[in-house]
């Protein structure tokens, strides 16, 4: 059976396919290893299932099976990333695990804060590494617990919520393939436009301050304006 196919999956295991998701998705948020599993597109072909009502589990229970299957995986990848993070660097350094990027990362989560944890679930393959850094780095688990639900009830409004509601639409159906993608690229957006506005952000901040500096130099006297460049009339 193709693993990575989410319509495969969800066939292949017809009235029970609920919990077919729920294992795929614990595991695809859980372990880096096995984040190249389907995510988002699971989600939203499982809502548009649900929405037929052919399955043996009520479509609340789904939805509360599926919400927990996230929250619980990306919960544990906090503690996988707690638990080996400091064994991995004292047995040997790679690429991936070595201080520097542990140090990256912390200055990463207390640069985004709330934004990084929340905005990494909708991006696939981060949104298993992110937790794993996070707990590497010790970010605070309570704060992480409330982020991490946060998170997983925004992944589930956006793909699954519409699976719901939309799937059975004939122009949606005939085109579920491309409504999926859409739905993905549209969602995976919000990621690098917030590390982009963060960017620009702070070059005019970091612009602002040189010319505050410079300005307190002429002013103390520490700068001769005569090096400066001369302002075009």
């Amino acid at each position: 059976m193709n693993w990575l196919d989410a319509q495969t999956i969800i066939d292949a295991f017809g009235d029970w396919a609920v919990l077919a998701v729920v294992a795929v998705l614990f595991v695809e948020t859980a372990f880096i290893f096995t984040s190249f599993l389907p995510g988002d597109s699971l989600l939203f072909i499982i809502g548009l299932t649900l929405s037929v009502g052919t399955g043996a589990i009520p479509d609340w229970l789904g939805f509360l099976l599926i919400w927990l299957a996230a929250f619980a995986g990306t919960q544990v990848g906090w503690f996988v990333g707690y638990k080996i993070g400091p064994p991995l660097f004292e047995r040997r350094e790679s690429w991936i695990f070595n201080k520097r990027v542990v140090e990256t990362t912390r200055k990463f989560f207390d640069k985004y804060g709330v934004r990084a944890i929340i905005l990494a679930r909708f991006v696939p393959i981060i949104r298993a590494l992110v937790p794993m850094f996070a707990g590497i780095s010790k970010v605070d688990i309570k704060r992480f617990t409330v982020l991490n639900a946060i998170g997983a009830t925004l992944w589930l409004m956006v793909f699954m919520v519409p699976g719901y509601f939309l799937g059975n639409l004939p122009l949606v159906k005939e085109n579920l393939e491309t409504a999926v993608l859409i739905v993905i690229i549209v969602s995976s957006l919000p990621f690098p436009i917030e590390i982009l506005r963060s960017y620009i952000q702070n070059r005019r901040e970091k612009r602002k301050q040189e010319k505050r500096d410079q300005e307190y130099e002429i002013a103390e006297g520490y700068t001769d304006p005569a090096k400066l460049p001369k302002k075009e009339d």
